[in-house]
């Protein structure tokens, strides 16, 4: 038989032996790539439980993150089945750790244990590590959760844990659960956001720390989180911020956005988009509370099934219907609600004149949605640069430093002949930040108030220099750290 196979072949002509070698290697290449796919998304079907990670280090060892789900770049849209697997394994670590809070609970002891040392390579703090923090201290709570701060090994951090008295717990036990049964389901919430927050590591996400979860029936039932501290979003005190600091919240809320529609875990929707949804640390704003996402866009089977109303600014958005999702649709409504909650407010007042017609465009772009996330991104990195470089100063030539001022290096009037301004950064004091020395200058013949001022060593964030605007000259002190410009009388 196998002769008579060969023979035919050798009779046919060469366009069906060209066809031929190119099936046999079309069908090498197929299961070639199979193989690879196979190999890089080593199943997690065979973990049947995740073990918590216990109450010491010591006690599981060190493991290899072969398994690691997280710090993956981006992936493209054209490769919707990566995104769609990484998405599956995140949702599958999350359905096991569920689970093994359910077994906990149910008091089954778990066996053929994976510690989660696998997938949270970077974890620092254990169960043993959280209940040795120190000065606990009640911040808030939620519907579900309780936040205390703390402080572990000289480092203030931030905990998360179920709020029994929460609206969550309690309602729950008014439809005649108990309460253990409620318990677990809001901190199925906090095993949520520790999974997802490692998930979607960056400089805009709080840092998790660490976390305890109940190992087996001898621990005891209590579910926490463990984050780097950070400050609560207050709307007066955002409104208080030099424009230059505004300008850096919304650069963080765009890169935060920016980073949502493209993961490698599919596009994710804020369900709950609010400023309670994050926090302040050191200056950045960090995405904190990530419970509430979804993943994925909305089915669909025709475009008119991706619209979305925003009822405030009365119009409607409608996405493209692409292999059954509504492709941008997330990405839209996270445009219009942090717009709607942190860029359109704090950007336009107190801008430079010559940058008012780029922060116009940001402002529109969000109103209308009428920019993608990237596009929103390269625009105000652009509006940074250009307030960083000076240009906003319209400088037609050269500026030259004003040499009738007095120049007193390392000299500097703490405390004294302070006066409030404008757009001053401090509550006592008229504060403020410039590009250089000519522009402080400027700023001081403009102010019938000012008779010096003081330039510091500090900068800002973008690089400019705090400057001290003073109202009187006296009282001199030696500061190595600082210069003392007088103004001409």
């Amino acid at each position: 038989m196998v002769w008579k196979f060969k023979r035919r072949l050798r009779c046919a002509d060469w366009k069906r032996q060209v066809l031929y070698y190119i099936g046999v290697a079309f069908s090498l290449i197929l299961v070639w790539n199979i193989v690879v796919i196979n190999l890089h998304f080593d199943s997690v079907e065979s973990e049947i439980y995740i073990d918590a990670g216990g109450t010491s280090r010591r006690k599981h060892g060190t493991q290899r993150s072969e398994t690691n789900v997280f710090h993956v770049s981006k992936i493209p849209f054209a490769r919707t089945g990566l995104r769609y697997a990484f998405e599956s394994r995140l949702r599958k670590l999350l359905e096991i750790m569920e689970i093994d809070l359910d077994n906990n609970v149910a008091n089954v002891v778990t066996e053929n244990v994976l510690t989660y040392d696998t997938y949270f390579p970077d974890r620092q703090l254990y169960c043993d590590d959280v209940m040795n923090i120190t000065n606990m201290t009640f911040i808030a709570s939620g519907w579900t959760k309780a936040v205390y701060k703390g402080v572990f090994r000289d480092i203030p951090v931030a905990i998360k844990t179920v709020d029994v008295k929460g609206q969550d717990v309690t309602t729950c036990m008014n439809e005649g659960n108990t309460e253990t049964t409620c318990f677990v389901k809001a901190a199925k919430k906090i095993v949520k956001e520790i999974v997802v927050l490692q998930a979607l590591t960056g400089q805009n996400v709080l840092k998790v720390l660490g976390f305890c979860l109940p190992r087996d029936t001898d621990d005891n039932l209590w579910v926490a989180m463990v984050t780097e501290l950070g400050e609560a979003v207050d709307l007066i005190k955002l409104l208080q911020m030099s424009w230059e600091d505004r300008l850096r919240i919304s650069m963080d809320v765009t890169a935060i956005v920016n980073m949502m529609s493209e993961t490698p875990y599919g596009s994710l929707a804020m369900n709950d988009f609010r400023r309670q949804q994050f926090v302040l640390v050191n200056g950045v704003l960090k995405l904190s509370d990530v419970d509430d996402i979804g993943f994925r866009d909305l089915p669909c089977t025709r475009n008119s099934d991706c619209h979305v109303d925003f009822a405030s600014m009365n119009f409607t958005q409608i996405s493209e219907c692409v292999h059954g999702r509504c492709v941008e649709l997330n990405e839209k409504r996270n445009i219009f609600n942090a717009g709607r909650h942190f860029v359109i407010y704090l950007l336009p007042h107190g801008a430079p004149p010559r940058l008012q017609p780029i922060v116009e465009e940001i402002v529109a772009g969000y109103t209308y949605i009428s920019m993608t996330s990237e596009q929103l991104l390269a625009k105000i990195t652009s509006l940074k640069q250009l307030y960083q470089s000076g240009w906003y100063l319209n400088r037609t030539e050269y500026a030259t430093r004003n040499a009738s001022y007095k120049r007193l290096t390392e000299t500097d009037m703490p405390g004294f002949y302070d006066y409030l301004c404008r757009l001053s950064v401090a509550m006592a004091t008229c504060t403020v930040s410039v590009y250089d020395q000519i522009e402080a200058e400027d700023l001081c013949n403009q102010d019938d108030h000012c008779r010096a001022f003081v330039m510091v060593t500090q900068k800002t964030w973008t690089g400019r220099t705090v400057v001290h605007f003073k109202n009187t000259v006296g009282s001199l002190r030696t500061n190595t750290n600082t210069t003392l410009f007088v103004k001409p009388s």
